[in-house]
Order: structure tokens, then C-alpha cells, then sequence
């Protein structure tokens, strides 16, 4: 089984940069590092448009 066979949600954009920024976030914060919410949104969302835009092919239509 592929891994987007086994979590098809994951090809859900919207849904992939909430879960990544969370994770960040929440593991960001469990190591008393003060990054603000907003912020790790704004990384996360930078990084999925770069790689979108180097051809790495995340999401599927």
C-alpha cells in the first residue's frame, strides 16, 4: 500500500499545511521555543509553494 493510498487526506492541501503547522507549533512549544502561530503558518505554507513550484508534486487533481 502507498503511503497516499494508506492517508488519502493528505493530498488535501488545506489539510496538510494545518496538520504540518500544528505539529511545528505544538513541538515547538513543548521545547519552550517562542514562535508565534502565525509564523510557523507562513513557513509552512512558503515551503509547500516552493517545492510545488520546483515540479515536487504533492497534490494530485
Amino acid at each position: 500500500m502507498k503511503f497516499y493510498e494508506k492517508y488519502p487526506k493528505l493530498k488535501n492541501r488545506s489539510f496538510l499545511s494545518k496538520v504540518l503547522a500544528d505539529t511545528v507549533f505544538s513541538t515547538m512549544s513543548l521545547e519552550d521555543q517562542q514562535v508565534s502561530k502565525r509564523k510557523v503558518v507562513k513557513i509552512v505554507d512558503t515551503i509547500l509553494k516552493e517545492k510545488e513550484l520546483k515540479g515536487n508534486q504533492f497534490f494530485t487533481n
